[in-house]
């Protein structure tokens, strides 16, 4: 072959490499973004409360907390927002299937007494009472419901 052959060869060769590895990225609609991943943001990690800082106690050591836990009068509290009271238990199922589907982790409290039953629809139990006081002033605003911050159980 002479040489000026083998150089157009070459040339060919070259450029059908490239526009087989190139034409298809500008071509297919989706371009640069859709082949590499896209940055992922991962938030800091989130401050939570020691334990001790929900109990009454004077004394912070190991000790006393865990003796403090494990008795029957614990000071640890927790707390749950009550949003409505029903006599009929289809009534606050569906209130608590209709809060849960829009993303608030709420279930049915069973209140019995001698002459009647009844169901109360809470969002909870949460320890810290103020999370619970400013999620009762975002449902008021968003959802237009009303209700009362309540110990629980």
């Amino acid at each position: 072959m002479d040489r000026k052959l083998r150089k157009r060869i070459i040339g060919a060769v070259v450029l059908a490499a490239f526009l087989v590895i190139l034409v298809p990225e500008w071509l297919d609609g989706a371009g640069h973004k859709s082949r590499y991943s896209n940055d992922v943001a991962i938030p800091d990690k989130p401050e939570f409360k020691p334990i001790s800082d929900y109990m009454k106690t004077t004394d912070d050591s190991a000790l006393t907390i865990n003796k403090r836990i494990k008795s029957e009068e614990s000071t640890v509290h927790a707390w749950a927002l009550q949003l409505g009271s029903f006599s009929k238990e289809a009534n606050a199922e569906a209130m608590r299937d209709r809060l849960r589907a829009k993303g608030y982790a709420s279930y049915v409290d069973v209140l019995k007494k001698p002459n009647r039953i009844t169901y109360r629809v809470r969002i909870g139990p949460e320890l810290d009472k103020q999370q619970l006081e400013k999620l009762k002033a975002k449902l008021v605003k968003k959802e237009k419901l009303t209700g009362m911050v309540v110990q629980h159980p």
